[in-house]
This record gives C-alpha cells, structure tokens and sequence, in this order.
C-alpha cells in the first residue's frame, strides 16, 4: 500500500514537473526564439536539472511537439466553436478573427520562427499542413455563412484566392516582421497590425454592417 501511494506521488510530481516545463519553455520560445533557448536555460527557469529535464523531453524537438498539441488543442476548440456557429450576426464572424489571433499570440514563437522550428522538428512539417487544411476549412465554412447571411459578396472564383490569401498573411505575417522590419520580438502592437492586414483582405467584400463590425472589432483595446 505505502509503495502504491509514493508511485502515485511520484506520478502526481512527474506530471506537474513535465507542465512546468512546457509553460516555461513557451514563456521563453515566445521571448526568445526556439533556436536562442538552451536547456540550460529551461532547466534554470524551471528550477531543476538537466537531467531532469532530459527525463521528460530527451531534444528540443520533443519540446516543440509537445507545445504544439497545446497550440493544437487551442485551434482545435476553436475551430469546433467556430464550425457549430449559425448566426447571422457580423459581430460573431469578426470576434473569431480576433479570438484566431489571441491564439497567435499565445504561441507566436511559431508563427514568427516557424522556419527555424522546421529546420529543428521537421516532424512537425505534417502536423502544421493537417492544422493549417482544418483552419482553411473552417475559413471556408463561416465564409460560406456569411454569403448566405448577405455580410460579403464574392464570386464563386474569387473564393479560392482569397482563402489562399488569408492563409498566407494569417501564417506568415509575424515571418514577414522578423525577415522584412527586424522585429525580432513580437509586441501587442504587432499583433494588431497582423490582425489588421488579416481584415483587410476580407473588408472589400464586407457589406456595409459587417464592415462597421469589423472596425469595432478592430478598435477595441488587445487584452494582451
């Protein structure tokens, strides 16, 4: 009995250990970059050992994965959310797009390093292309909605282009900064401007009501 219980103790402290790790390693990956954060470091911040950092997550690709099933499990609510809505209103479609971006935030170390996350878990190469086709998807669906609730106009073989669009600028946006502006670190400011070049894609289709939605949207303070 004794025995049974210090396993589970033991199980309980690994557990929180390993969530420990992941939050701290997120904390400093959105600071710092994925390839200028040492497990060294992590260890530091964490406040163990290597080695009992390395128990848990042998390589930083293993660090990488891990963080993305969160970034995934965020998306993934998202997107079910967003998939069950049926109403008409313009409010609804433009709080996804800011809801989409409090996600970014949250994990923006992989939408500003993502190159370099490649380059360090090329695994994840597939796991980002499945997310990226379910994010689409949903894009596509709520755009279907809205054509149905008369809050955009488009034609049928504009579609295509504009969904492409909204994937390119909604993934590489925050590359875009670092590579183009130096911006090696995201701020709050830089989100808005993401969140913003994402709408401007879809504003000259907007009706009337969805646009005055979406610069409401637009001109609330981030929460961040």
């Amino acid at each position: 009995m004794p025995k049974t219980l210090d396993k589970d103790r033991g199980s309980e402290k690994g557990v929180g250990t390993r969530e420990r790790i992941l939050n701290a390693t997120l904390v400093l990956f959105n600071e710092m970059g994925p390839d200028r954060v040492t497990t060294a470091q992590i260890a530091r911040t964490v406040g163990i050992n290597e080695g009992n950092l390395y128990y848990h997550f042998k390589t930083k690709e293993a660090l990488l994965k891990a963080l993305f099933e969160k970034l995934e499990s965020d998306a993934t609510q998202f997107m079910t959310q967003a998939s069950l809505s049926s109403a008409a209103e313009a409010g609804i479609y433009s709080q996804f797009l800011r809801r989409w971006f409090s996600i970014v935030w949250a994990h923006r170390y992989m939408f500003r390093d993502l190159p370099g996350i490649i380059a360090i878990a090329p695994s994840l190469i597939e796991p980002i292309r499945a997310l990226s086709l379910g994010m689409r998807l949903v894009v596509e669906d709520n755009l279907r909605k809205m054509r149905q609730a008369q809050l955009i106009s488009i034609a049928d073989e504009e579609v295509p282009q504009l969904l492409a669009n909204v994937w390119i600028v909604s993934t590489y946006w925050a590359v875009y900064l670092n590579l183009q502006e130096g911006v090696d670190e995201l701020a709050p400011e830089n989100l808005e401007w993401g969140l913003n070049q994402v709408a401007s894609l879809f504003r000259p289709y907007l009706s009337d009501e969805a646009k005055n939605e979406l610069q409401t949207m637009l001109g609330q303070p981030s929460t961040h």
